[in-house]
């Protein structure tokens, strides 16, 4: 029988002696001589070429590629032959169950070495045939080199490992490209370096370090195998082709027992590595060594057994070979070997599977624990580290038997399993009934996690844990341990014994003791028990814990909370209480089993009445109180309300209550068709009037306590006490329901009912109209907290007057003089109303109200403003659109009322529907309140700095405004002198006689020469001066000292300079006009102008004054623009223009009309500021710029000497000119062309110049042009 078989790495050589039965070669045994042999060999020597080369993707595979047959295979994985060297990576040393495994594998054949068949016979051999050890010898050796890279990964699942082997298989081929080799792979992509194991396995061996690394052997393989002469496989002959007497009988092994066997060996293996696997998992090696410890062990019994089992299959594999022994019996007992480790393999496998279930199940729960902030107390912590502390700490117990046995029963299992029970085929791995009796901690289906009932310990353990976390205080602490044994009450005996724990256990660290309180943790009690008494609730409730409960976690004491409740079933239309009101807790002692709820324990406040209230009870303990009680709810009587004891008390006292006192506003019942009134007596308290003009003494504010004779012992808050005192202004246009809604307002405060005999009534509207205002001042209403709903705060209702009433709007800008008055007087305010018709959509009516909000109110209460809708129906307000459109901030709060029910009397036809109507009203004024008292205080003192400024700036606006008429006819007066005076200044005389006159002029210094010339005298005080550099002019000939000899003031000589030219005097001579012709002519034109200077001078006076006017107006604007909330006169421009078109249509007086008139001169003039700024003034500085400098021109011209002015006037003058350069843009673009200048022609003829004449008469046009379109003063006049 021909052999052929890898060499595995071993130094194989021709004529050696090698017994196929045991796999084994016999070192120093040859047939022949090395000598010998070297001279009868035959060598095949071929060419080194590219290497064969391979990649598999799995051990079998790499074996099947280095011709491992299956009992090859199995012989290695026994031990029976060995690979070493270039075959090491053929060795089964696998380290996880899943791994990514790729071995790219190098050979280079160089030659072969045989004996040929016909040299054997005549070739001379050892005595060595004879030995029966020997089966075979060499014939055949093939030599060259051959090396592996073997890369492995270890993965978490069979699908992580495809993934990953295929990723490998892309990397490895970026590094194989040019040595002859090729992946098919799509795309590189990036292997994870860190968890990569790289081997080499070649005739020497070599550590790879990383990929890198691997690269850099792979490239370098070719050359380096192409080198080597190592043995890569060989062929073996029998000994009886050398010796045809010497015959060794070798017997095939079953292909089928081959692969029994190898399949046996390799699940054993695999579990093998699994329990390796399993043994290292965090959670038992970190977190519960005891599981680990378990699992070690089992894997000790599992080595054991597997290692029996080898050492039988090595024994009986070569027998089984050996032509001489009983192949049935031998092969039944290499059968039963097998079978016992299958079945012991299966009982690991069943071991494996419970340990990962228990691994999985104890993982979640633990790692749910820890990331809610439970301590952990798992891994090496013994019970006396865990005792050493004083605060409680309440642990979820993971131990007892289950967890902590040393051995576990499957393994108790594989131990008993015995050759003759795999032989008769009769093993089980499931024990028996009596065995688990017998043995409770040796149960194998005692396993805490395959228990369902334990399995709902540990979560409902689990859920009570988390539950009480909730509850109990900081110093209680909560964490996951694995603890033995601890302490459980006994019933009963009020002791305490020690037992073995469960799973699932709940124990209690406390005192230097562990104690077992699994079921034990405090819980909801019962609800308490409710008796009601008037105003108060007694709660009453028993004891409920067990003995046991009490032994463990002893109770400290109880808490009642109770707050009142909403009751939309019983509360109607005046709810006492809101959704989600705070609770009130009363701590009690752990005797104590009742407790009185009312006003002692409530803060000091009286229960609400006619109101529920939901009381809960809890248990206090060391560990923190139980849950809550279902909820006990009780509601308290209902008594009489502030309105209904204000009727009676009103009734019974009458008589005094309806006299007359000074500074007081009687009660006052009023009788209707409709719902009598009952009108609350006033006392004023304060009284402010205006101090501003042209209100000056007229009562501006009033404040005014509502009803101080009702239960006087009730005071009302400081109104500077911000955080006692509520101030909600309301605001709002005339007729639109404003005081109609402060009286719903106070009546609901009040506890007013539809069914009360009379309405509440503050503000009295009798006789008033739609059109005119109920409000006359600013009307502060100082309500004490009469009621719970005022929750302990004063409140002071602001009524402001009406805006856009048929008074006009002198009463308007009496609101603003009686609100700069408030300020002075209310230090702050919580909220601003605007009241406004629902369907109201005329911004004309609205806009007045917003826009004197936004002027009278800094912008630090923008805030504060908030809306409320009355008239409303159902749908959406109109009025929202409108004043969003006024830019009011609708979004900060709004609230829809309806009054409707307020003053209606109830009678058997409109009942339901009244209270109905009646229930919408009070709705809507809860939501008020509850608006109110959730807005902080803010300070008045920026809107009284805005009120100030603007009426300041009202008054200004009215003297500005006739100081502006008043220039604006000055003007034309002007304009018509001033054309009057260009049309009368006449040319001067032209009789001439011939005159001669001395006169300086200026020489060239010769060239290369110095001079000295004063700059204060304009003379030449040397004429060659030696020295050139002005530093040295103090050298000069011409200087004596520091002063000059030639200048008659002896000036300096730092004022003298070089110069290129000298100044001498020369005479000239011409002709001129006679002295008393112009005389006589300059005398005519001095009268004119004298007469014109004056004028100019009275109106330069008024314009300086009116600029400087028109610029603290807009100072004051920039103030009022950063300050006030909104200042924008435009809307009132509008509105002010639509009162002087009706007033006219109805034949309005014409004071009326006047004061329209004057208003909205005003509001341009401010509107005109506000636009322009500091440019409002620029027609003003442009008239004081234009006819200043032709004052100046004038007073030049009346200053020269008679010859001196005929001159001038001959001359082009440029003063207009000059002026139109120096005007603003805005101005010169609609000024008058320039005048034509002095110029010379191209042919060179002299062109001449406008004269002054022409000049003044373009200044004239240029005034008319300021005067028509340059700012306030034009824009007033056109509108006049």
């Amino acid at each position: 029988m021909v052999l052929t078989k890898p060499a595995l790495g071993e130094d194989v050589q021709l004529g050696m002696l090698h017994d196929v039965r045991s796999g084994q070669f016999f070192a120093g045994l040859s047939l022949w001589d090395n000598n010998v042999i070297n001279a009868k060999q035959q060598v095949e020597g071929q060419q080194v070429q590219d290497p064969d080369f391979t990649y598999t993707t799995s051990l079998d595979d790499a074996r099947v590629w280095a011709g491992l047959d299956l009992e090859g295979c199995l012989n290695l994985d026994l031990g029976i032959t060995k690979a070493t060297g270039w075959a090491m990576y053929l060795k089964d040393n696998t380290t996880n169950i899943y791994e990514a495994r790729i071995d790219v594998s190098f050979r280079v054949a160089r030659r072969i070495r045989r004996i040929p068949q016909n040299t054997l016979s005549l070739m001379q051999h050892q005595h060595n045939l004879d030995d029966p050890r020997f089966t075979h010898f060499v014939a055949e050796v093939v030599e060259g080199g051959s090396a592996t890279l073997t890369f492995v990964q270890s993965c978490s699942s069979r699908e992580e490992a495809k993934t990953v082997t295929s990723r490998l298989k892309t990397d490895i081929a970026s590094f194989l490209v040019g040595i002859g080799t090729s992946f098919d792979v799509a795309s590189q992509s990036e292997t994870d370096a860190e968890n990569l194991k790289i081997s080499y396995s070649g005739a020497m061996a070599e550590e790879v370090i990383d990929m890198e690394h691997a690269r850099v052997i792979a490239r370098g393989m070719p050359t380096k195998l192409g080198r080597q002469l190592n043995t890569l496989s060989y062929t073996l002959l029998p000994i009886s082709d050398l010796e045809s007497s010497v015959r060794r009988e070798v017997r095939a092994i079953d292909a089928n027992l081959v692969a029994k066997v190898a399949a046996v060996l390799k699940a054993g293996s695999t579990a093998w590595t699994a329990l390796t696997n399993l043994a290292e998992k965090d959670v038992f090696r970190i977190s519960f060594p005891a599981i680990e410890k378990q699992i070690r062990n089992f894997q000790a019994a599992f080595a054991e057994a597997k290692t029996g089992f080898t050492a039988s299959a090595r024994r009986i594999l070569p027998e089984l070979r050996d032509g001489t022994t009983d192949y049935n019996t031998t092969s039944s007992e290499l059968l039963a070997a097998a079978a016992l480790f299958e079945q012991r393999t299966k009982l690991a496998e069943q071991f494996i599977a419970k340990k990962l279930t228990e691994e999985l199940v104890l993982g979640e729960t633990v790692a749910s624990l820890l990331n809610d902030g439970f301590e952990n107390r798992l891994g090496p912590f013994t019970t006396t580290s865990l005792a050493k502390t004083e605060a409680p700490r309440l642990l979820l117990s993971f131990g007892g038997a289950s967890i902590s046995r040393y051995q576990h029963p499957l393994q108790k299992e594989l131990a008993s399993t015995t050759l003759d029970s795999a032989r008769s085929g009769s093993f089980d791995t499931r024990r028996s009934t009596a065995d688990s009796e017998d043995d409770e901690d040796d149960d194998v289906e005692d396993e805490w996690f395959e228990n369902q009932r334990t399995v709902a310990n540990v979560r409902e353990a689990c859920a009570a844990l988390r539950q009480q976390r909730l509850f109990a205080p900081p110093t209680v602490s909560f964490g996951v341990s694995s603890i033995e044994k601890a302490y459980r009450p006994v019933a009963g005996s009020g002791k305490m014994k020690r037992v073995k724990t469960i799973p699932g256990d709940i124990v209690l660290q406390q005192d230097g003791r562990l104690l077992i309180v699994t079921s034990l943790l405090p819980t909801a009690p019962a609800a308490p028990k409710l008796a009601i008494k008037d105003q108060l609730l007694t709660a009453t409730w028993s004891r409920e814990r067990s003995e046991a409960e009490e032994l463990a976690i002893p109770t400290s004491g109880f808490t009642i909370r109770f707050r009142p409740l909403p009751n939309a079933l019983k509360d109607g239309a005046f709810p006492r209480a809101t959704p989600n009101e705070a609770f009130t807790e009363i701590l009690c002692d752990a005797e104590t089993t009742t407790v009185v709820i009312d006003k002692s324990n409530n803060g000091g406040v009286s229960l609400l009445d006619d109101c529920d209230y939901e009381v809960t009870l809890c248990v206090e303990t060391p560990v923190g109180p139980s849950a809550r009680s279902k909820c006990a709810v009780g509601r308290t009587l209902r008594l009489p309300s502030v309105a209904s004891r204000m009727i009676d008390f009103y009734f019974n006292d009458k008589q005094r209550l309806s006299c007359q006192r000074r500074g007081a506003t009687p009660w006052e019942l009023y009788q209707t068709g409709g719902k009598d009134s009952l009108f609350l007596g006033l006392s004023v308290k304060a009284e402010r009037r205006s101090t501003q003009e042209p209100f000056l003494d007229e009562l501006a504010v009033r404040i005014v306590d509502v009803a101080a004779e009702f239960e006087p012992e009730i005071e009302a808050a400081l109104t500077q006490d911000q955080d006692n005192t509520i101030v909600v202004v309301f605001a709002g246009t005339s007729g639109h329901g404003k005081s109609t809604e402060i009286n719903a307002f106070i009546s609901y405060l009040l506890g007013g009912e539809v069914d009360d005999p009379v309405r509440l009534m503050v503000i009295d509207d009798r006789g008033a109209n739609q059109a005119q205002a109920v409000t006359q001042c600013v009307t502060c209403y100082r309500i004490r907290p009469l009621s719970p709903l005022f929750e302990g705060k004063t409140l002071l209702i602001v009524d402001t007057p009406g805006y856009g009433d048929t008074r006009g709007v002198e009463r308007d800008a009496f609101v603003t003089a009686a609100m700069s008055e408030f300020f002075k007087t209310i230090g702050h305010v919580n909220a601003i109303i605007f009241t406004c018709r629902a369907n109201e959509v005329r911004t004309t009516l609205l806009s007045p109200v917003s826009t004197y909000v936004f002027s009278l109110f800094a912008r630090d209460v923008q805030g504060c403003l908030r809306t409320i809708y009355t008239f409303s129906d159902a749908g959406a307000p109109l009025a929202r659109a409108a004043l969003q459109e006024l830019q009011w901030p609708v979004q900060n709060g709004e609230v829809e009322v309806n009054n409707a029910a307020f003053t209606i009397e109830i009678d058997n036809q409109n009942v339901d529907k009244l209270r109905d109507w009646w229930l919408m009203s009070v709705k809507g004024q809860y939501q008020v309140m509850q608006m109110l008292l959730r807005m902080p205080p803010v300070p008045t003192a920026q809107s009284a700095a805005v009120t100030k400024t603007r009426l300041t700036l009202e008054q200004k606006c009215k003297l500005v405004e006739k100081k502006i008429l008043r220039t604006a006819n000055d003007a034309q007066n002007l304009i018509a002198r001033l054309d009057a005076l260009a049309n009368a200044v006449g040319a001067a005389p032209g009789d001439k006689i011939l005159v001669i006159q001395d006169k300086s002029v200026e020489k060239p210094v010769p060239g290369g020469k110095a001079t000295t010339l004063c700059l204060d005298c304009n003379w030449t005080c040397h004429k060659i001066c030696a020295y050139s550099d002005n530093e040295e002019k103090k050298l000069c000939v011409a200087m004596t000292g520091d002063k000059c000899d030639q200048c008659k003031g002896r000036c300096h000589w730092t004022r003298h300079k070089n110069a290129q030219h000298i100044i001498v005097v020369e005479q000239f001579s011409e002709w001129v006009v006679p002295e008393d012709l112009i005389k006589l002519w300059n005398t005519n034109n001095n009268t004119l102008e004298g007469a014109l200077l004056n004028a100019i001078n009275t109106y330069l006076a008024l314009q300086e004054e009116l600029r400087d006017d028109i610029l603290i107006l807009a100072q004051m604007t920039e103030v009022l623009k950063s300050t006030a909330l909104l200042h924008d006169p435009t809307a009132l421009l509008g509105y002010i223009q639509t009162l002087i078109l009706t007033a006219r249509a109805r034949g309005a007086p014409p004071e009326q009309l006047l004061q329209l008139t004057t208003a909205k001169n005003t509001l341009l003039l401010t509107l005109e500021v506000r636009k322009r700024g500091v440019q409002a003034s620029v027609q003003s500085q442009v008239l004081l710029q234009v006819l200043g400098a032709v004052r100046e021109e004038m007073h030049r011209r009346m200053k020269l000497q008679p010859r001196e002015r005929a001159t001038e006037e001959a001359k082009s003058c440029s003063l207009y000119n000059n002026l139109r350069e120096c005007l603003p843009p805005e101005i010169q673009s609609k000024a008058p062309d320039p005048l034509k200048v002095k110029r010379v022609n191209w042919m060179g003829r002299t062109i001449a110049g406008a004269l002054y004449p022409e000049n003044l008469q373009a200044v004239v046009k240029l005034v008319q042009v300021v005067l028509k379109d340059g700012g306030v003063v034009a824009a007033l006049a056109a509108a006049n």
